[in-house]
């Protein structure tokens, strides 16, 4: 469904013959909170809290089929919260009753709060989902979606509610700014009604904003439902979007003997396929441009996930391909991208609770190397962020009610394999030497050592 010049501007793939990844000795997870309910971004405030983002797991209000979950319908109801561990390790939830959507019973696959950020002043900014039809959202949305045609496959498979079935959740769908005291919300930008009257991609008309990064003045938002990457002014005053494309497959990619409804794929000549592209997570690199990885749409094909960066010219360009799932990525201080990984394998098939991911680290020179490997403890991990001690906090288990957590990665030691050969590691060398690594968001210097103490017994 629906980011200065850079000496690896032309590089666009990377073959596994000189690109391989190699592997670090096991990495040890430390849980500094646990218990969230389809769990979210994190982010560290200024006060050395650690701020965790619980969608929550909708309710019994109004339903609407969601492409995030092929069409089975999300619920709404007031279950969503921010959580927050103070640096001596009390959890308590913010934002209580905060408006959610999700699958019912099972409360999976929840949208709601996404992401919370904090520019360099302190203030904070918070970011919502929505997962559907933006015109379903409310009245307003609704009767600004009637002015305007949605495609035919969308209507046939997800169309728009009547006004008495609309999910009266106006607060999904926005960035805003909010105080953390009070719980009051501004709005900076409203996704549902741009993706209404402008549609970036050109595609069905869907949005869920999914991730947030803030740097000086600017917001940047990547809506895996839009499947567009937004740079917008903190002060709402100009907005940017920019739609990632598609992605080609091979028709020998799909899985052997899918079944699809008419319509819901686009056949290319050649035996190719068009899938969209579901963009999840965004960084800012050492260069200034915008990285974005993708999770990638239906039917999920491994291997097949690519990273885009976004300069100056605001124009997509592929930077890294062959990964699977993405859904956040990261730089670290020494300007390492970090790739987290939600699964190794197709969702298709699996239990979506509890899919084996991992974490790749792709250094300057282009060595990939595996930190996390699967099966050593990410499960459907969903976002990463660098602590002010310059470890990686991780959100593990991020779908279902009470299964997420947030992990800090311990004992990491890698042996990074040198690759001469590799085109993309001389162009790296050569364009990234004296270039001071710039973290995917602003944080406080330093992290009060009470949280790594004292957290891990909540």
């Amino acid at each position: 469904m629906k980011l200065k010049s850079f000496a690896l501007r032309s590089v666009t793939f990377c073959f596994a013959a000189i690109c391989g990844t190699a592997s670090a000795q096991a990495a040890t997870l430390t849980t500094i909170v646990d218990g969230i309910s389809n769990a979210r971004g994190s982010s560290f405030g200024p006060d050395g809290s650690l701020y965790v983002a619980e969608p929550g797991i909708g309710g019994n209000g109004n339903c609407q089929p969601s492409p995030s979950t092929l069409f089975q319908p999300i619920c709404a109801g007031n279950s969503g919260s921010l959580v927050k561990v103070s640096p001596n390790g009390t959890k308590q939830r913010l934002l209580n009753n905060f408006q959610s959507l999700a699958e019912q019973p099972t409360g999976n696959q929840g949208a709601g709060i996404q992401d919370i950020q904090f520019d360099s002043k302190g203030n904070a900014y918070l970011l919502t989902g929505f997962a559907g039809y933006p015109g379903n959202r409310d009245l307003a949305t609704l009767n600004l979606g009637s002015q305007s045609p949605l495609p035919p496959q969308q209507l046939a498979t997800f169309p728009p509610s009547t006004p008495d079935k609309v999910l009266n959740t106006p607060l999904l769908a926005q960035l805003s700014k909010v105080d953390l005291n009070t719980g009051a919300l501004t709005s900076i930008f409203d996704f549902a009604k741009n993706e209404i009257t402008k549609n970036p991609d050109k595609g069905d008309v869907v949005t869920n904003p999914y991730d947030l990064t803030v740097n000086g003045d600017n917001a940047y938002v990547v809506d895996g439902g839009g499947n567009t990457a937004y740079k917008i002014k903190l002060d709402g005053s100009k907005s940017q979007a920019i739609a990632i494309p598609k992605n080609i497959i091979s028709n020998s990619d799909l899985p052997p003997g899918l079944q699809l409804p008419p319509g819901l794929l686009e056949q290319l000549p050649g035996g190719k396929t068009a899938i969209q592209s579901v963009p999840t997570g965004g960084a800012i690199g050492p260069d200034g441009a915008l990285y974005v990885g993708e999770y990638t749409g239906f039917p999920y094909p491994e291997g097949k996930s690519r990273i885009f960066r976004i300069g100056d010219d605001l124009k997509p360009e592929v930077f890294l391909d062959g990964f699977t799932h993405i859904t956040d990525l990261t730089f670290d201080d020494k300007g390492d991208l970090l790739v987290l990984q939600f699964s190794d394998k197709s969702q298709l098939g699996g239990d979506i609770t509890n899919l084996p991911g991992s974490l790749i680290q792709v250094a300057p020179n282009g060595t990939r190397t595996t930190l996390v490997a699967a099966g050593q403890g990410l499960d459907s991990a969903d976002g990463i962020d660098i602590g002010p001690d310059g470890k990686i906090y991780i959100t593990n288990r991020g779908v279902g009610p009470r299964l997420g957590e947030v992990v800090r990665v311990d004992g990491v030691v890698v042996e990074k394999v040198p690759e001469p050969g590799s085109v993309f590691g001389l162009l790296a060398l050569a364009g990234v030497g004296a270039t001071t690594a710039i973290a995917k968001r602003k944080r406080p210097e330093k992290l009060d050592e009470e949280l790594l103490t004292k957290a891990e017994t909540v």
